[in-house]
């Protein structure tokens, strides 16, 4: 198969990769299952329901964690209590708690010459809380957000290919050889591989260091434990490419 040389497209996952989510997404998992259940949840137990695949969005983690403790409730109602704790009454919920797992010097290394998007299962409106929140708004303009992606999330690869149609649709046309994408969770792996793009895997700190093996099991083409290894990686994936256009 022909690759390319050249990254012009950098995508994102947000949770676990350009934010931290320990004290936001994943409390509000635990805040919420506490609440139908009285039983304390493990990162642990969110992490495996996560490698098991196919759960991308935290309501169904929360919801899968309830129904496992034998609780029969909608998921409507865990949705809602879910937001409560997150979203707040005005946006002033856990989601505030978020703070970066990158710089913008990372970020404005990474964007000289390339189109950074970000792909996420967030709805939309919290993607855009948070870019603004980050002072990343500028940075990012292409989003890929649950509206957008059919409910056909990831590990589809649906989302990805509706980023690259949504550049192609602006006139700018990228080869998914020429994007890498940027995930936290195997079903972030196995969608890249799937449209045909770089998988890079990235470790946050509130994940143990073995999850790098989990990520490689799963198709990433390298894995990395600090967004700061990015700019470098994506020379080394260039390097890769080129390599295997000459020996073809």
């Amino acid at each position: 198969m022909e690759q390319s040389a050249t990254i012009r497209l950098v995508l994102f996952d947000m949770d676990g990769v350009l934010v931290d989510v320990s004290g936001s997404y994943r409390k509000a998992i635990a805040e919420t299952v506490y609440h139908f259940t009285g039983r304390e949840v493990t990162d642990a137990q969110v992490q495996r329901l996560k490698n098991e695949g196919g759960y991308n969005d935290d309501w169904k983690v929360s919801h899968a964690l309830i129904l496992d403790a034998g609780m029969e409730v909608s998921f409507g109602r865990v949705v809602d209590e879910f937001q409560r704790r997150y979203r707040g009454d005005a946006w002033n919920g856990l989601i505030t708690h978020e703070a970066p797992l990158v710089t913008e010097e990372t970020l404005l290394a990474l964007r000289a010459g390339r189109v950074m998007g970000v792909v996420t299962g967030r709805p939309e409106a919290e993607a855009r809380f948070t870019l603004h929140a980050m002072g990343w708004k500028g940075l990012f303009p292409l989003l890929v957000p649950m509206e957008k992606q059919e409910r056909r999330g990831k590990p589809d690869p649906f989302p990805l290919q509706r980023a690259l149609a949504m550049l192609a649709a602006c006139g700018v046309r990228v080869h998914p050889h020429e994007a890498v994408y940027i995930g936290d969770t195997g079903d972030d792996m196995i969608a890249a591989r799937a449209a045909g793009m770089w998988a890079v895997g990235h470790v946050p700190p509130y994940l143990p260091a073995a999850h790098a093996d989990f990520l490689t099991a799963t198709g990433a083409h390298c894995v990395i434990h600090r967004m700061e290894d990015l700019p470098g990686v994506l020379g080394t994936l260039r390097t890769e490419a080129e390599a295997e256009m000459v020996a073809a």
